[in-house]
């Protein structure tokens, strides 16, 4: 890609990304030719990094033929496939990434493909995709490989049922993408979701020495039967503590489809507008770590999750952006492991792909 002009090799750079393709639909699923674009994004913008030789290899060889002029310290003639500007191979395949991505979302059939192209192209949304599954850590970063190809599905937006059928559970009506089991109340699967991030946050706090509480009460006083804090740090900033409120929501229904940020506005109108009268004159400090679906953290979230990795790596002696990272990646397979088996739980007994 680098060396020498594609010209010269396009028909073995389109066998290879033909074996890259059939590869991948092996091990996951069948695709179509639209929903393989999103696979070939870059995972930080929605995809699975399936890159196509021959839509890179130009910006490869370009970037390339302008270094190696500035090394050489010499001035060639540019030959006509080559940029006029020198720009590097990652910023060239990010931006033409970023293009398609465009291209994708305004092409969207609908509402809900528009924003579910938005969504998974957020920050943090792709750590179960990106991080190494390992027992170092726990067992938080491996994912069974039937839920691992659920989350990647739910993902690139792979319709799961075969039609619209009823809810296994309370026989409401469950889309061809499962958007219903991500939201229903029938079960435990809501709970197990919500513990499930919950827990991890106080085991994070926990490692840092923080002597986290979950589920403290009295946080707002002796007659309130309110529990804002999910997990609750004594002693956080400014002498005051830290009541941590975590919350999941999905960016698919009817309101939140329309949103810029539905975790945003969920943190906003479901957290703070609820509980930060509450808090004034109080001695503790209220926080709202709220997830998408899809992967995605309000801004106040990822700054307290941040921070508490922070606290972990300094007691354990741990590199802070390789610990961090890590951090992200446990959240998120945490998450895509609940999201996955409460669509799981409602296949069963439906006709699936």
């Amino acid at each position: 890609m680098r060396t020498t002009p594609l010209r010269q090799w396009k028909k073995q750079g389109e066998k290879f990304d033909h074996l890259v393709r059939d590869a991948a639909e092996k091990i996951l699923f069948p695709m179509t030719d639209e929903t393989y674009s999103q696979a070939s994004l870059t995972p930080t913008l929605g995809g699975l990094g399936l890159r196509r030789t021959v839509e890179h290899a130009g910006l490869a060889f370009s970037s390339s033929w302008h270094e190696s002029q500035e090394t050489a310290a010499e001035d060639w003639d540019r030959p006509a496939e080559i940029d006029e500007k020198h720009t590097s191979q990652k910023k060239a395949s990010f931006n033409f990434d970023l293009q398609m991505l465009q291209h994708l979302v305004s092409t969207a059939p609908n509402e809900r493909e528009r924003q579910r192209l938005l969504r998974v192209a957020q920050p943090h949304a792709c750590g179960f995709l990106t991080g190494v599954p390992s027992e170092e850590d726990g067992s938080d970063t491996i994912l069974r490989p039937r839920n691992f190809r659920v989350s990647v599905a739910y993902r690139l937006g792979v319709p799961l049922f075969k039609g619209v059928v009823n809810c296994t559970m309370c026989k409401q009506t469950i889309d061809v993408y499962g958007d219903h089991a991500t939201c229903c109340a029938s079960t435990g699967d809501l709970i197990t979701r919500h513990n499930s991030i919950r827990n991890l946050m106080d085991k994070l706090a926990s490692e840092g020495l923080l002597s986290p509480i979950m589920e403290k009460k009295g946080i707002l006083g002796p007659t309130s039967g309110r529990r804002p804090g999910d997990v609750t740090i004594p002693l956080w900033s400014q002498g005051k503590g830290l009541a941590i409120d975590v919350a999941v929501t999905c960016p698919f229904n009817r309101k939140a489809v329309r949103s810029s940020s539905p975790c945003e506005d969920y943190a906003a109108q479901q957290k703070h507008g609820k509980y930060d009268a509450s808090f004034r004159g109080k001695n503790y400090l209220f926080a709202a770590v709220v997830f998408e679906t899809t992967g995605a953290i309000n801004e106040e979230g990822a700054r307290v999750l941040s921070q508490l990795a922070r606290f972990a790596a300094k007691r354990q002696g741990r590199e802070f952006s390789s610990f961090c990272g890590r951090a992200w990646v446990r959240f998120s397979c945490n998450l895509q492991r609940s999201v996955s088996q409460a669509i799981l739980n409602r296949l069963e007994g439906s006709p699936s792909r």
